[in-house]
């Protein structure tokens, strides 16, 4: 069969941090193989090149796809692919919970309900998770006589060989989500330990005294796990750890290292039971035994319970009966998704169109502004006009004061030219009178010589 797996996230085997849903569909793509299945992914284009950009565009290229069934470890993506073809939802983490410590859990609990009313299907990473999801199920109609879900477990990954430091060193990992705070936890494990070991963390705040890492790919994780001592699994008291089961966990049991974890986690009963680590001490009486005894045989016990195979056959042995889901214990669930997604559908446009009128508003904003910069750019013209013409006219005015001037003299000039023509014409006429005496006088004498 032919399995469209749907996720968000960077698959675990390239070079960038990853995530847990990435790792969840990695796995399943892993457990399908194994069953003779062709499970191929589909993830954001934020994620990776030739992802999907919206709901329509993923409903286009799950088609394009055509797929036996659709295996969905997104929830919130689930309603554009209903209709497909049989479609899973992968119910692996507890959004809801998670999204009432970001301020968004009016937004998931819709989301929830419109996943598991698209769903043919639900599967769950741990039977607490099972519970609790149970009643979202109900509210969604389903028939949880007929198809309470299926528990397929989160499976650990090949880790490298340990390589125990001298110097004992602790590890906590993970991102510094609101509803998984380490900070007390991770002050008090330096201050109790001072220089008897180290403490590092990876994706968490800084904290003073500890060596502090950003979130780094999964082989830099996984190495970084093969050098250290014991994990350090608690956080400050939050209801969501007592029902996650975490990725982060698993590599640490992979890895060889007991957990010092919380007593109601859902880990914490495996702790126990193998001797994995420390669920019921204080901190510091856990950390001085993480010092004094190794515990690593028990972590690998502990491992072998979530190995690969275990994930695996649970997934297979759903496979064959996929089936799209035609049945409704609720008759309201239907018209009461409906107009969820109804009301999710004017949301969307509500918020385009707000967010158009945002941006209609900073073109205006723009251009308000370039207009402010031509009308003071017209101003600046303006005053250099007024200025030309200001120095034009002092210019008129000087060039007037000099023609008048010039015309004044000119006409001087011409009136003692006239003078001096005049004079010069009395001087040729008395030289002609002067020429014609010379004349006369000069026949006198030639008159007289004879």
């Amino acid at each position: 069969m032919r399995i469209l797996v749907v996720h968000h996230g960077r698959l675990p085997e390239g070079a960038e941090p990853t995530t847990g849903g990435a790792i969840r569909a990695a796995q399943h793509v892993t457990a399908l193989a194994a069953g003779g299945h062709d499970g191929v992914t589909l993830a954001r284009a934020q994620d990776g090149p030739g992802g999907f950009t919206g709901p329509r565009h993923l409903r286009a290229l799950a088609g394009k796809a055509r797929p036996d069934w659709i295996l969905c470890v997104a929830p919130e993506e689930a309603p554009a692919l209903a209709g497909l073809a049989p479609l899973v939802v992968d119910l692996y983490a507890p959004r809801l919970l998670e999204a009432a410590w970001e301020g968004q859990q009016e937004d998931e609990a819709r989301r929830a309900l419109l996943a598991v009313d698209a769903a043919d299907e639900v599967l769950f990473s741990n039977p607490r998770q099972r519970w609790f999801w149970l009643g979202v199920l109900g509210l969604a109609g389903w028939d949880l006589q007929r198809s309470p879900g299926r528990v397929v477990p989160l499976a650990t990954s090949p880790a490298p060989a340990a390589r125990r430091p001298r110097k004992p060193r602790v590890i906590v990992g993970g991102h510094p989500w609101p509803w998984q705070d380490a900070r007390d936890v991770l002050a008090r494990a330096v201050a109790h330990l001072g220089k008897r070991a180290s403490v590092v963390s990876y994706g968490l705040p800084a904290i003073e005294g500890v060596e502090s890492h950003p979130v780094v790919p999964r082989a830099e994780w996984q190495a970084a796990l093969a050098g250290a001592t014991v994990a350090l699994d608690r956080y400050s008291p939050h209801v969501e750890r007592e029902l996650a089961l975490s990725f982060r966990q698993l590599d640490y049991l992979s890895a060889g290292l007991p957990l010092i974890t919380d007593a109601d986690t859902p880990i914490a009963d495996g702790v126990r039971r193998h001797r994995a680590g420390w669920a019921d001490e204080t901190l510091e009486v856990a950390l001085d035994a993480a010092l004094a005894e190794d515990r690593g045989a028990g972590a690998r016990a502990l491992a072998a319970e979530y190995a690969p195979e275990r994930a695996a056959s649970a997934l297979l042995a759903w496979v064959p009966s996929a089936r799209t889901r035609d049945w409704s214990a609720v008759r309201w669930s239907k018209e009461a998704a409906r107009a969820i997604a109804k009301g999710e559908a004017d949301r969307v446009r509500r918020e385009a169109a707000e967010a158009e009128v945002v941006r209609k508003r900073a073109e205006v904003d723009a251009l308000v502004g370039q207009l402010r910069a031509l009308t003071a750019s017209v101003e600046q013209l303006a005053a250099a006009q007024a200025g030309i013409a200001g120095f034009r006219r002092e210019t008129v005015q000087v060039l007037g004061t000099r023609l008048a001037g010039q015309t004044e003299e000119a006409e001087a000039l011409r009136r003692e030219l006239a003078i001096a023509r005049a004079e010069a014409d009395k001087k040729e006429l008395e030289l002609g009178q002067l020429r014609g005496e010379r004349d006369r006088l000069g026949g006198v004498l030639r008159r007289l010589g004879r």
